[in-house]
């Protein structure tokens, strides 16, 4: 590693310092690390303990950034600040357009549905079926209502009668041939 960097450590050299790993002798697996970790042990298992985990990532991430402190020039450092707040900013506005657009298309998607049942309503009542069915409900109910009244006419008045439509259609009558549509002619009648 010494031969691969080509550089050595010196007190005075303040703007460079460099890790060299083959110095690592053998360490006692119970004797505590000597880093920013301090709850880490050289036998610890990081995995197995949470707080030891985020200690750890805490410690790892930012050796990057520390070398670039010692590194580099101020100059560079304050661009490269900039231009992160920058992004960070252009960031936020893009998920702020993000959450806008994604509400904008929940209420419209929201709208649709509430419009989409209402056009199958309108849809189904446009229905030739559906508006047989209403005549047909319609009389049914207009008879039935006939009948109730009728009957509680006669349990009142027994003595009564009651003037029946010639036009009403009743079951005796069904025995009887005839078209139920006749053809009306409006045309003058002969004279004489």
């Amino acid at each position: 590693m010494k031969d691969l960097c080509g550089t050595k450590v010196r007190k005075d050299d303040a703007r460079y310092y460099a890790l060299y790993m083959s110095d690592l002798a053998h360490q006692d697996p119970n004797k505590d690390m000597q880093a920013r970790w301090e709850k880490l042990k050289n036998l610890t298992k990081i995995w197995n303990d949470m707080s030891v985990v985020e200690e750890f990532e805490r410690g790892l991430l930012h050796p990057q950034l520390a070398r670039e402190l010692y590194t580099l020039p101020s100059e560079v450092l304050l661009v490269r600040a900039a231009k992160k707040m920058v992004l960070l900013k252009e960031a936020r506005v893009r998920a702020q357009k993000m959450d806008d657009e994604l509400l904008k298309s929940m209420k419209d998607l929201e709208s649709t549905r509430a419009e989409l049942q209402r056009r199958a309503i309108v849809d189904y009542k446009e229905l030739v079926g559906f508006k047989e069915g209403l005549k047909r409900m319609g009389r049914v109910t207009y008879e039935y209502g006939y009948r109730v009244a009728l009957a509680c006419f006669r349990s009142l008045h027994p003595d009564s009668e009651v003037e029946e439509d010639p036009f009403t259609i009743r079951p005796e009558d069904d025995s009887v041939p005839m078209e139920r549509q006749q053809a009306f002619d409006d045309s003058d009648p002969p004279e004489s």
